[in-house]
């Protein structure tokens, strides 16, 4: 073999096209030949036609050229390698020529990159000490010579657009790559349709007409369909020539890049599959380099040793000696060196290996080689599958074996193992020497020759259905014969071994000596025959006894009168089980130890059953070795036939109370879907143009609807708590969140009346404590439901406090009080109205209805957190209702907020006393200064005499002068505008489009619904401080406005709450598309259909309920994919809130859905929450 490899052109092609950057290099100066070494490919060269032309063997054949250069080229090799520590170098050498005279050159040596590593390249010149015209010209002619020759190499050719004459040229290059003929006269239009149509043709012509317009040069990538209708792909290149401004010439270069660029797609395709499979393989893949190091591993193979894929780094960092135990290393790098060595293409082996943690793992290895374009380049690649388990369940396997030898021949019984064909196989010492013999001698002993003549058929039936595999083992107490002709008594337990295919292969069998027992039994038979006269004169009292097997050994004449059966039938005969049935057989079993005293069955003999009291108990004899067991019974059958109807009367009572139960469930569930269409309906129409008298009929038939709603769910509640089915769910519950919800559900009712509501909150308070959120709202919305029931005029409250607990800093008492000042209640009356059905007296009913429940569900949902409701009243000024409880808390503050920096005195307008003290609590958590005026007249003088408020919260209720007349005498008289003196005005009516519209006007900075909260407060506080800092809402009035097109499914069965809700919605967000569904199973299917914002669900429906669609729903969401899901509901009969919240629902609404609820809805989960 030649010591000097030369590299065919098609090599030299490809590494000169895929590399522009070695292209320029090639052109940038005049060389008269060229050579390309790839790396580590030590005497292989790549020698450009232009060297062997210029040396004169241009007509030579390669072995002729190589045998010429052949020892001067490994002379300039061995140069390049002593000075491979240099980027760029020359030197001079002379080669032979063609001639025989010889030529001294230049050679000028510089490492290149390649597309695929890197290599080095030889650019050769003649030596020449100085150049006259002549020779630059040849020099000029030398780099014309390389430029064409790289162009022939690389296939890049020339093009010029002439825009004064409008004439194309093409190179030769440039024709050949479009595959048209040599005489072809292109011009811009032919030229530019060569590009495919589409991006490629779009691409090409705005670069053509920017560079026109702009001047900008491109270089770009395309799809060109040529003249024979091939699609190839190519490097467009191309410059603008401007004069005076204007652009009077295009040119530039085009390259065929078609093979690289397939090869770079194929690459990327290949790649992309590798990383797929990399990525998801259930089998760790590991990437090494034939050094040693790891280089690359995929995500299985990083959980098989313990990392995590963030720490790929650090496994990178290992070598598999690392990992592998000690135990296995040589063997492996054995196997590692005949791969690398060739000797083999693969190999696989189980071995040990460390996690990073330090637990031990069994792996299996299989692993091969990826050979390189040189040795460095090879790499090895080991597929590991974790094996532990496996080898575990194998070692574990061994274990049983060993110990189960160990059983064998150690077991205190005689144990041996026997041949389908009745050979023994082996058997222990302790066989042997129960029957006399050695072992050897035994087991050349036929078992007909072991076994008492008597004895032989006794488990034949035993053994052959044990053989056809009719059951898995048996035993048998047999007679034997030792060695000396003595009888062994031995019980006898024999099972079958099977094999992977469920065929027996051998039987094991035990020998328990049980001759020591039988002749002391025998020993014992005299005492025994005596007891059974004994038993005999027992005639109503049933005696039995039974041996070990359960054999009955005596049987008195009590048995036999209350059994049926004579003892001549039985004893020695019939195993006590006969009598017994399967359940108390095992009974016994489990207690056959000790004495045991329990009602049993017994079976007759003629089949019928009757109850008895047995009494059991061992039999032992003078070692304390149990050898038997005694019954004494007697009939009970008189005493359970009374249990029996006791039973019976309590299952008819609890049958009466459950079918009482279901039926107010249903019927409430029947009565509540009219009623639901009622008050949703009626609620729709009252906000629609009315006149006075029809404004007046709706609201009738809407207060009749929800009076009627509340006396169902009252009764309901009601029977579950008479029931005692109703029960507490602690959860982490929000207390100022709760009490602030509950306010706001009784307000509008106290607003429509006149009535303030005020809600005082202790600052200090624990915010989040352990209760049942839902029965504690239900018992404050009654509450103070009937405080705005029973009052006129005047205020309701809810104020709450708390109170530590010395001995237990996690436990608060709190304090819930609800005062109203309605029309209060008699002294002697006090009692009575914590009654069921009972209100104050009867003219209350007619006056203010209600089903008289209210109070006494409340106070009976107290008892359960032990506790009790209190009250205090005085008649005709008001009363209040209170309690204690003890509840679990969090210690964390009330709430948390900015410090308020400017805003460090208010003025607080509110004629009511309560309301005023309220906010000046509030504000003086911050250290807020505040000054309180009754009415807009004092307030005004205030506002003379003190000029430095900054800030003024008015009521709009007020004697004298509104909160909007006040603000108005602000704003006009006193010239004090938003910037000097921001306003809160504080009102109860959130409809009244006057308030609105004077809002605007007077530039109040925020009107707000009364009571307002603490944390609400201080935020409006914070926004005006700083209003850009002001959260997004969206007002009440602006969501008919909302551009967004939401997609909202409603789920309901009942045709008329689907109308229902589907008009709310629309009323609401009249944009929205309303998808409808009548069961689960439909919504299933038009959730896969379309893409939702928002479903409304109802509870109970045919086919799939709500809870059973709304589980499926979230099976098929899609990662990072969530839809809000809202429970159309009843009142919950048990706490059934946490309920839908587990099993995927986001939120309910408690039917009759109203206009109301589903505005907070649509805004918490679709307008809120945009961005």
């Amino acid at each position: 073999m030649p010591l000097l490899q030369l590299l065919p052109l098609s090599q030299g092609e490809k590494i000169i096209s895929e590399n522009p950057s070695l292209l320029n290099k090639l052109t940038s100066m005049p060389v008269c030949g060229i050579w390309l070494q790839p790396e580590l490919q030590e005497n292989s060269l790549w020698i450009s036609d232009s060297f062997w032309n210029f040396m004169g063997y241009g007509n030579k054949d390669e072995h002729s050229r190589r045998e010429s250069l052949e020892a001067e080229a490994l002379s300039v090799l061995e140069d390049v390698r002593a000075n491979i520590h240099k980027e760029e170098f020359q030197f001079k050498k002379r080669f032979p020529s063609g001639d025989g005279n010889g030529l001294l050159v230049r050679v000028m040596v510089q490492k290149v990159a390649f597309h695929q590593g890197t290599g080095i390249l030889y650019r050769f010149q003649r030596y020449e000490a100085k150049l006259n015209p002549g020779d630059k010209q040849e020099s000029f002619q030398d780099l014309i010579k390389i430029f064409n020759e790289t162009n022939e190499l690389a296939r890049v050719g020339g093009w010029e657009l002439d825009l004064v004459s409008g004439k194309l040229s093409w190179t030769r290059m440039t024709k050949e790559i479009h595959e048209v003929p040599a005489d072809f006269v292109p011009d811009l239009e032919k030229g530019i349709y060569f590009y495919k149509e589409g991006w490629s043709r779009d691409k090409i012509s705005g670069l053509v007409q920017e560079a026109i317009e702009n001047g900008k040069s491109w270089d770009a990538e395309l799809l060109l369909v040529t003249a024979k209708g091939k699609e190839i792909w190519v490097r467009a290149m191309g410059k603008p020539e401007f004069q005076e401004g204007k652009c009077v010439r295009l040119y530039g270069a085009f390259q065929d890049i078609n093979r690289q660029k397939i090869a770079e797609l194929q690459y990327k395709t290949t790649r992309e599959r590798f990383e797929k499979i990399f990525q998801n393989s259930s089998l760790g893949i590991i990437l090494v380099h034939i050094e040693g190091h790891l280089i690359l591993a995929n995500p299985a193979s990083l959980k098989i040793f313990g990392f995590k894929e963030a720490e790929l780094n650090d496994a990178l960092n290992l070598t598999f000696k690392d990992l592998i135990h000690p135990n296995y290393l040589k063997e492996a790098v054995r196997y590692r060196q005949k791969l690398v060595n060739g000797e083999i293409e693969n190999y696989q082996m189980e071995a040990r290996f460390f996690k990073i943690t330090g637990e031990e793992i069994w792996c299996r290895l299989t692993t091969s080689i990826v050979r390189g374009e040189a040795g460095m380049e090879d790499l090895i690649i080991s597929q590991v599958e974790d094996i532990t388990e496996r080898m575990q369940l194998q070692m574990k396997a061994n274990e049983n074996a060993k110990r189960f030898m160990s059983a064998f021949e150690y077991s205190p019984n005689g144990m041996g193992v026997v041949s389908m064909e009745g050979e023994w196989l082996m058997v222990n010492q302790n066989l042997a020497n129960m029957f006399g013999y050695t072992k050897e001698e035994f087991v050349n002993k036929r078992s007909s020759e072991l076994t008492h003549p008597k004895d032989l058929k006794k488990d034949s039936e035993q053994l052959q259905a044990l053989i056809n595999l009719e059951i898995e083992t048996y035993s048998v107490e047999k007679r034997f014969i030792h060695q000396s002709g003595r009888i062994i008594y031995g019980m006898l337990y024999v099972s079958v071994i099977v094999d992977d295919e469920g065929k027996p292969l051998y039987l094991i069998g035990q020998i328990a000596d049980l001759t020591k027992r039988i002749l002391s039994e025998r020993a014992l038979q005299k005492s025994l025959d005596e007891f059974q006269g004994l038993m005999d004169a027992t005639t109503k009292v049933s005696i039995m006894e039974t041996d070990l097997d359960g054999v009955i050994q005596k049987f008195n004449k009590g048995a036999e009168n209350l059994l049926g059966y004579t003892a001549e039938e039985v004893v020695g005969k019939m195993n006590v089980l006969a009598i017994h049935t399967d359940e108390e057989i095992k009974e016994r079993d489990e207690h056959r130890e000790k004495f045991y005293d329990a009602e049993w069955t017994y079976k007759r003999k003629d089949g019928s059953t009757f109850p008895v009291k047995l009494a059991i108990t061992p039999i032992k004899n003078h070692k304390d070795t149990i050898t038997g067991f005694l019954g004494v019974a007697i009939d009970i059958s008189n005493l359970k036939e009374m249990e029996y109807s006791l039973r019976e009367a309590r299952k008819k009572a609890e049958a009466a109370n459950q079918a009482k139960s279901e039926f107010l469930a249903n019927m409430s569930h029947e009565i509540r879907t009219p009623l639901n269409g009622i008050v949703g309906f009626t609620d729709l129409l009252m906000q629609t143009s009315l006149d006075t008298s029809q404004e007046k009929y709706m609201q009738t038939i809407n207060n009749s609807a929800n009076t009627l709603m509340d006396l169902i769910n009252d009764v309901l509640d009601f029977s579950k708590i008479e029931a005692g089915k109703l029960e507490l769910s602690e959860e982490r519950t929000d207390l100022i969140q709760l009490c602030g919800q509950t306010v706001d559900m009784i307000k509008h009712q106290a607003h429509q009346k006149g009535l303030e509501v005020l809600l005082q909150i202790s600052p200090n308070i624990r915010r989040y404590v352990y209760v049942d959120a839902v029965r504690l709202r239900q018992i404050l919305i009654n509450l103070l439901g009937n405080a705005v029931k029973f009052t006129h005029e005047g205020e309701v409250s809810l104020s709450v406090l708390s109170t530590n607990l010395d001995h237990d800093e996690d436990e608060v008492v709190f304090k819930f009080e609800i005062r109203d000042t309605g029309i209060g209640i008699a002294r002697k009356n006090l009692d009575k109205i914590f009654n069921a059905f009972d209100q104050e007296d009867a003219s209350t009913t007619r006056k203010y209805g209600g089903s008289g429940l209210g109070l006494t569900i409340s106070n009976r949902l107290l008892n359960l957190m032990d506790s009790k409701l209190n009250v205090s009243s005085v008649l005709g000024q008001g009363s209040t209702f209170y309690f204690h409880v003890k509840l679990r808390t969090e210690q964390e503050i009330n709430f948390e907020t900015r410090p308020i920096k400017d805003i460090r005195k208010v003025l607080i307008v509110d004629d009511n006393d309560n309301n005023r003290e309220i906010l000046k609590q509030m504000l003086a958590v911050n250290k807020i200064e505040t000054v309180l005026s009754p009415n807009g007249i004092d307030a005004l003088n205030k506002l003379k005499d003190h000029e430095d408020f900054d800030l003024a919260i008015i009521d709009f209720n007020m004697p004298y002068l509104t909160g909007i007349g006040l603000i108005e005498q602000i704003r006009n008289n006193y010239q004090l505008d938003a910037d000097k003196l921001p306003v809160i005005l504080l009102h109860s009516s959130t409809e009244d489009e006057m308030i609105q519209k004077s809002c605007k006007e007077l530039d109040v900075a925020f009107n707000v619904t009364k009571p307002i909260q603490i944390a609400q407060l201080y935020e409006l506080i914070e926004n005006i401080e700083e209003p850009l800092n002001v959260k997004a809402v969206i007002p009440e009035e602006e969501f008919k406005n909302t551009a967004e097109e939401f997609r909202i499914m409603i789920v309901e069965d009942n045709p008329v709450n689907r109308f229902l809700a589907n008009t709310i919605i629309q009323k609401v967000v009249p944009n929205a598309l309303i998808i409808s569904a009548e069961d689960g199973e439909e919504a299933i299917e038009k959730f896969r259909e379309n893409k939702l914002d928002l479903i409304f669900m109802d509870i109970q429906m045919p086919v799939l309920s709500g809870l059973e669609a709304t589980e499926e729903i979230r099976k098929i969401e899609k990662e990072n994919s969530h839809t809000p899901i809202i429970a159309l509901t009843a009142r919950a009969l048990k706490n059934e809130r946490e309920k839908y919240l587990a099993r995927g629902m986001d939120d309910y609404l408690t039917k009759p859905v109203v206009l109301e609820d589903v505005k907070e809805v649509i805004f918490k989960f679709l307008i809120k929450e945009k961005p």
